[in-house]
């Protein structure tokens, strides 16, 4: 009966790692999806790409250089009749043309158009770094929920283990009592039933465990087939008041910081459009050589080589309302954006405060359990203890038995949901990602 109790206590307070499987903690869980899950490098990828967008060139600060370079050769039947009466009569002429040059155009002034795209390119760019925080969130949130899903199945399965000890014990006692007279078939019989259904619902358990398993090395882009155990215990954080967790979300939650940027981005990209009522200035310079041959005419050789430079003014006054109604649609947006904003907030505070009060029952009842666990492993101690010295009966052992698997259910579930609710209101907080 020693080793029943050592069980019992084991199931608390113990963690038991199971023979050549690697032990992987929730950090180290955690580390391997930073590194591996596929979602995230998506999302960071495309950080990369919103942050490599952010340039200056593709703000319109810098100018524009292109090299030009052509040659055409031509054989023609010449006709040519001057007011000095020279004419030219040739068949088969050959003539070449070779021209190059580099052409510099720069856009010095465009109503502020390009400051306002750098900024909107800035905001992109934070945006798709919250953007990827956010992944990074949900994909910790369901990490953590399926560590946590493993360690209850764990604990579950330990608690089924000790039940099925006692079973057993009350086998050899029935057996025992058999054997000298005293006992029945029937209390032999009710303790195999009950050993069965342990063994049945210690399967079943064990397969949920597998599943659990497969998920959270898919989840951290790990190989399924890997062999691992966890840390078989709940671990919890404080949490604050409600009044707290409200100025977190409004602060640090970064679905609404994300939806802050809308609205920072809607207003440049009006600043953007209202850029086109203004005039646009432009400086154009170029490097030129032009060689024309031919080889009869008025003019055998024309070759130029030279620098020109200048400038050009364009400003367009009319264009049929398009700029005007383009404003008015990124107005409305700009709107959208606002409500959006406030909308997120609503719900989110509204999730919160579901969420704390869920919070609030699930740690009271966690502290129940824990109580009430203590209360089931003494009873049942003390029952086998006076069915093995025969002053029990077994009854009596049986109540105890299932009193106490009612009550290890009951509290691995409620440790699970403490740590789904904490989960939950981390998340909301911005507090997961830390």
């Amino acid at each position: 009966m020693r080793k029943l109790c050592s069980i019992l206590f084991l199931f608390v307070s113990v963690h038991l790692s199971a023979q050549k499987q690697e032990l992987l903690t929730y950090r180290q869980v955690v580390e391997l999806a930073l590194k591996n899950n596929f979602d995230i490098q998506i999302a960071s990828n495309n950080t990369v790409i919103a942050a490599t967008q952010n340039t200056y060139g593709n703000a319109g600060f810098l100018p524009k250089v292109d090299l030009n370079a052509s040659t055409n050769f031509a054989n023609n039947n010449t006709l040519q009749e001057f007011s000095s009466g020279l004419s030219v009569n040739q068949n088969n002429v050959a003539s070449t043309n070779n021209s190059a040059g580099v052409y510099l155009s720069w856009t010095v002034f465009d109503g502020l158009k390009m400051f306002a795209t750098k900024e909107r390119l800035n905001l992109l760019q934070q945006q798709g770094e919250l953007s990827f925080k956010i992944q990074l969130e949900n994909t910790l949130e369901v990490l953590t929920l399926l560590y946590y899903q493993i360690v209850k199945q764990d604990q579950l399965m330990k608690g089924i283990q000790a039940a099925m000890d006692v079973s057993n014990e009350r086998i050899r006692v029935a057996n025992l009592r058999i054997t000298v007279g005293s006992g029945s078939n029937v209390e032999l019989l009710s303790a195999k039933l009950d050993l069965n259904a342990q063994r049945s619902n210690y399967i079943t358990q064990k397969n949920a465990l597998n599943e659990f398993k497969s998920q959270l090395l898919v989840v951290s882009g790990e190989e399924t087939e890997r062999n691992f155990s966890v840390d078989t215990f709940f671990v919890f954080d404080g949490i604050q008041s409600m009044n707290e967790i409200k100025e977190k979300i409004d602060k640090d939650n970064y679905a609404i910081l994300f939806a802050r940027k809308d609205i920072l981005i809607n207003q440049q990209q009006i600043k953007e459009i209202r850029a086109q009522n203004l005039p646009r200035v432009a400086i154009n310079s170029s490097y030129l050589f032009g060689r024309s041959k031919n080889a009869a005419g008025f003019s055998l050789l024309n070759q130029n080589l030279g620098f020109n430079a200048g400038f050009s003014i364009n400003w367009n006054l009319f264009n049929g309302f398009i700029t005007r109604n383009e404003i008015k649609v990124s107005e409305i947006r700009l709107k959208n954006a606002f409500l959006s904003v406030d909308n997120t907030r609503l719900n989110l505070f509204s999730v919160a405060s579901v969420a704390y009060i869920r919070w609030l029952g699930d740690k009271e009842i966690a502290d129940l359990e824990e109580e009430n666990i203590k209360l089931a492993e003494e009873s049942l101690f003390i029952t086998s203890e006076r069915l093995k010295l025969g002053l029990g009966n077994f009854l009596e052992i049986k109540e105890s038995q299932r009193s106490y698997e009612e009550a290890v259910t009951r509290l691995v579930t409620a440790r699970y949901n403490l740590k789904v609710s904490e989960t939950t209101l981390k998340k909301l907080t911005g507090e997961l990602v830390r």
